[in-house]
């Protein structure tokens, strides 16, 4: 499988970091916040000190974060903190800064320092992966977006810190949020660190699939990649 790493203006072929490359593996608890939903590991996490960095989620129109509890579940057997908003609109990013400021205050006993944190999100909270990034700030190193609709539900505010490292998965398959003609460019025109990704999935059929399929797949390599 290969993805595409756009940098400024240069582009690299690169192949993606298979999920197998990470070996450790935690256990996982839910807990419920205000507004949000936490997947929470246990175990020895990246560095061996049982401290973790935080993914925050945002759902796609009309989801919860049940409905990708499978995808949310494997994200945190990769050793980091789910943080996921509960919102059904997520477009803005004001609710997955609100669940990663829970989760940076009820969890501050096993969060990394320095911390990274990385936004993701489905379609509209694809979409929202940019806009919590700016809505969160500094803290946000990355984000991961899945499938993500920018024409419909949400706009793209403003692009990302130059810092920031973007990810956008498509699916080949996909009519609802498709790569072309315009999410990828939209993607692309707001990020600095830009890297896509293709794979065989619809806009939906991946989410019931344990682990989320080869979009969560995608995902986890990402995650490896970004928050070890």
């Amino acid at each position: 499988m290969k993805i595409k790493a756009i940098i400024g203006s240069s582009i690299v072929l690169g192949c993606l970091m298979s999920v197998s490359a990470f070996a450790q593996t935690c256990s996982v608890t839910t807990q419920n916040g205000t507004g949000a939903r936490f997947y929470v590991p246990s175990g020895a996490g990246p560095d061996g000190d049982g401290r973790y960095n935080i993914l925050i989620w945002g759902n796609g129109t009309g989801g919860s974060a049940t409905t990708y509890q499978g995808l949310l579940t494997a994200a945190a057997q990769r050793c980091v903190l789910v943080a996921a908003a509960t919102t059904a609109n997520s477009g803005s990013g004001t609710q997955m800064r609100d669940a990663f400021n829970q989760a940076r205050s009820r969890f501050a006993n096993i969060l990394e320092n320095p911390l990274k944190a990385c936004t993701s999100g489905h379609s509209q909270g694809g979409g929202a992966t940019f806009n919590a990034a700016n809505v969160i700030g500094a803290a946000v190193s990355c984000g991961i977006a899945l499938q993500p609709d920018t024409v419909f539900t949400v706009s793209i505010n403003r692009p990302v810190a130059a810092n920031v490292d973007i990810t956008c998965i498509f699916g080949n398959a996909d009519t609802l949020a498709p790569a072309q003609p315009s999410n990828l460019n939209n993607c692309r025109r707001n990020s600095t660190i830009f890297r896509t990704q293709t794979v065989a999935a619809s806009h939906l059929n991946w989410i019931s699939r344990a682990g989320g399929g080869v979009v969560g797949t995608a995902q986890r390599a990402q995650i490896d990649r970004l928050l070890r």
